[in-house]
């Protein structure tokens, strides 16, 4: 594609297309493009103009080099553009908005007096018909209310008012359906599916992890326990149940056989599956992910819904008013003004945009929020159960002793526990495998079939053997493995300070890998600024050994601690909590923290854990220590305030304009005005930050 350079400074520039101006599909694919480049910060696309400026990091050689074999007919880079362009609907709101503006100014300065009211009855006649369609359905609806003004205004040949109130009443619900699409959009970004690497199968049946980029439409992926399904496609072998709750709202799993169909974003929660790509675009997710939330009851907090039941109550007293100003001014200017004033309009749409903006908001911190629900739950929980391994504790442990047993060899014990941990990531595993690379260990000639048995270990058959990793419970107790006396005295040795995974193979211990697992820095401030913020009941629950997690809480400041319990335990004590009165955060990263996520009030995950867990959790953390947590509370708690200051200011500000059109202080084309004015000045108020501070860079920008 032929570009110029029309401006370039530091990290900036723009240029010019040689062409008249670009279609939708042309400035979609050329944003999109362009935005999905690790080097683009920001993009913005200028349609009319054929323009384009960019702001990156880095040498801009690379950025250029990729614009100038970009070509926007190209099927392979169209689909990199979702089929909900948040940039196309920017434009066409855009479009709209100026459309309507000449189309006024046209009908009011140059159309004779006969034609403005024969438009203006046209265009009144909607308003009119949907009224009377409520009317008979018996639904009281805020549309009866703006249909009377309407009509009592050309009833009394006063068109000018009705053509001023219908002109008022359309801009402002664009601009209230604009800000709406433009909040949802954000968050819908936010959102959206993050998948960089997956495991290929080759034509031999190995597998190698390779980017999600050079997947190609008809390859086989294998999709194991505990992962997200990562592109659309069709299972070609094997059998699982699959968590379906973020395309459909489904909490119950769903069985996934041969030849059905599975999608991005869905989470195999038991068995695994081999599918056959479909879709490599990776924007399905983006798509879906807008409908979810369009649709999402979890949007609305108690709080928002309790607001309009209270307004929805008000419109009758608001035409009521309007016929008894009529009966005794006799007054028709005055009871339309008082038809023009709706105060379901502010909380309907400014309550939802509060929402979508705390939820985006949460996405500048890097905490991704399911639904407005679950942040009115953090600003009432008052109980937080923390797992510790990945969530207390670092995220990145690390292996710092492999001891050999059974006279076998520690680095091939490395290897061989790098093979089994590595189709399961957990905190733990993920260390074993980093340590396995680090030491240049090669590993993938010991793939074999490997089964994981939740909150205990792997089982696996290598070289005929059966090998088995994971707990101590698990390895001795459940598998019955025995010590060589000759390497017991090694094995009452291992510092306690550390965590443990222990290795057998056909029975007998063979090597116990150490691994450091340090407290998170500031943990112990980060608990007691939650106790400060309102959370009175602080607990670690914990599959590990009691003294390592006891050292652990002590150093947090926990007191009460449960270890070596199990996940059926952990939600129970959970469910028991719940029973006693107490509004439950359940913080974990594992497999074997997804019953007791779902448990709780509101289940939090950590990003660099199982996917499972973070996708039955209502909210995930992706910073590396626990700061979010503080956030997230001071953030709920002052979304609360805002909904509750916005239900009251709706109703004030609209209150005062039905009081103004009563005493004739307010016409209704002002009455009008002043309505959508107040309902787009409390959308954009609440489009605001909660938390005071630095802003955050915004993860999409989308400019025209």
């Amino acid at each position: 594609m032929k570009y110029r350079i029309i401006h370039h400074c530091r990290n900036r520039i723009h240029l010019d297309i040689p062409r008249r101006r670009l279609t939708e599909e042309e400035a979609d694919v050329l944003y999109y493009c362009l935005l999905e480049r690790e080097d683009t910060e920001q993009v913005q696309v200028f349609a009319r103009t054929a323009q384009v400026a960019v702001r990156y990091r880095g040498n801009p050689e690379a950025l250029l080099s990729f614009i100038d074999t970009m070509d926007l007919q190209d099927p392979a880079l169209k689909e990199k553009v979702p089929e909900i362009s948040a940039r196309a609907t920017n434009d066409s709101f855009k479009e709209e908005i100026v459309t309507m503006c000449l189309k006024r100014f046209c009908k009011r300065f140059f159309l004779p007096a006969p034609l403005r009211i024969a438009f203006t009855i046209y265009d009144g006649a909607p308003f009119i018909w949907h009224g009377l369609k409520d009317i008979l359905h018996r639904n009281f609806s805020a549309e009866i209310v703006h249909a009377s003004a309407i009509a009592a205004s050309l009833l009394t040949r006063d068109f000018s008012t009705a053509g001023s109130i219908i002109f008022l009443t359309e801009v402002g619900e664009v601009l209230e359906e604009w800000t709406y699409k433009k909040s949802l959009g954000d968050l819908a970004a936010s959102l959206a599916l993050n998948v960089s690497k997956v495991w290929k199968v080759e034509e031999d049946g190995s597998t190698h992890q390779v980017g999600i980029s050079q997947i190609q439409e008809g390859d086989l992926l294998h999709v194991s326990l505990g992962s997200m399904i990562p592109l659309d496609g069709t299972v070609v072998r094997g059998e699982a149940m699959v968590n379906q709750a973020a395309m459909t709202g489904e909490s119950i799993p769903v069985r996934k056989y041969v030849d059905t169909t599975v999608f991005a974003g869905t989470v195999i929660e038991e068995g695994e599956l081999f599918i056959e790509v479909r879709n490599t675009s990776g924007q399905t997710r983006y798509d879906k992910i807008v409908h979810m939330i369009e649709e999402s009851e979890s949007l609305k907090s108690v709080v928002q819904s309790r607001a309009e039941q209270t307004v929805s109550k008000l419109i009758p007293y608001t035409f009521g008013t309007a016929v008894l100003t009529f009966l005794l001014t006799r007054n028709v200017s005055k009871a339309a003004s008082v038809l023009m004033v709706d105060f379901s309009c502010a909380i309907e749409v400014a309550m939802p945009i509060a929402t979508l903006s705390a939820m985006r908001e949460a996405g500048k911190h890097r905490i991704t929020v399911k639904g407005g629900k679950f942040l009115e739950e953090i600003a009432a929980a008052d109980t937080v159960v923390f797992d510790k391994t990945g969530t207390l504790t670092n995220a990145t442990p690390v292996v710092v002793d492999v001891t050999a047993m059974n006279g076998c060899d520690a680095t091939e014990m490395l290897t061989l526990a790098a093979c089994l941990e590595e189709h399961f990531p957990h905190s733990l595993a993920n260390a074993v495998v980093r340590c396995a690379k680090e030491r240049g260990l090669d590993h993938e000639q010991l793939h074999s079939r490997a089964e994981y048995i939740v909150a205990h270990g792997i089982s696996s058959t290598v070289k005929g053997e059966k090998c088995i990793i994971g707990s101590r419970h698990f390895v001795f107790e459940d598998e019955a493995c025995v010590i060589r006396p000759e390497d017991q005295e090694a094995f009452d040795n291992l510092a306690s300070e550390y965590s443990h995974l222990y290795l057998a193979i056909s029975g007998v211990l063979c090597a116990v890998v150490s691994i450091a697992d340090p407290i998170k820095e500031g943990t112990a401030e980060v608990i007691a600024r939650l106790k400060a913020a309102g959370i009175e009941h602080v607990v670690m629950v914990t599959g590990d050994g009691e003294k390592t997690a006891r050292s652990i809480a002590a150093r947090a400041g926990i007191t009460e601690v449960y270890a070596e319990v199990l996940p059926e335990d952990k939600a129970r004590y959970v469910e028991e909590q719940k029973a006693a009165g107490r509004k439950v955060i359940m913080i974990g990263d594992g497999i074997n923290d997804s019953p007791a996520l779902s448990a709780a009030d509101v289940g939090i995950a950590m990003k660099e854990g199982a996917e499972i867990a973070r996708e039955i959790a209502d909210i995930t953390l992706s910073g590396s220590d626990l700061d979010q947590l503080v956030d997230l509370k001071n953030m709920s708690t002052s979304l609360m305030k805002r909904m509750r200051s916005t239900e009251v200011m709706g109703i004030g500000l609209n209150a005062a304009v039905l009081f103004g059109g009563i005493l004739g202080l307010v016409m209704p084309g002002t009455a009008a005005l002043l309505h959508n004015a107040s309902t787009i000045l409390l959308c954009l108020r609440n489009m605001n930050d909660l938390l005071p501070g630095e802003s955050h860079p915004e993860l999409v920008t989308v400019n025209d």
